[in-house]
């Protein structure tokens, strides 16, 4: 897994550009890493750092998220 930055801006950045590039709300992004949309919310906004086990399942969305889509043919020559 990705080490946990130290600084509560940067992992509050990282959230808030993931779920906004996901087009997903703070309670679907909750849903998906399994906490509540409050602890989404205080985490995006520096008030507290995630749990090492929500920060384990977050960048597991974000390293699927970030992943290249691979489109294959309908019919093969």
């Amino acid at each position: 897994m990705d080490t946990r930055p130290w600084e509560r801006p940067e992992i509050a950045q990282r959230f808030k550009v993931l779920r906004r590039k996901a087009l997903l709300t703070q309670k679907q992004l909750g849903e998906i890493i399994r906490i509540c949309r409050q602890s989404i919310c205080e985490i995006e906004g520096g008030q507290v750092m995630p749990h090492p086990a929500t920060w384990d399942r977050f960048c597991d969305f974000e390293l699927k998220h970030n992943q290249p889509k691979i489109v294959m043919p309908t019919h093969w020559d």
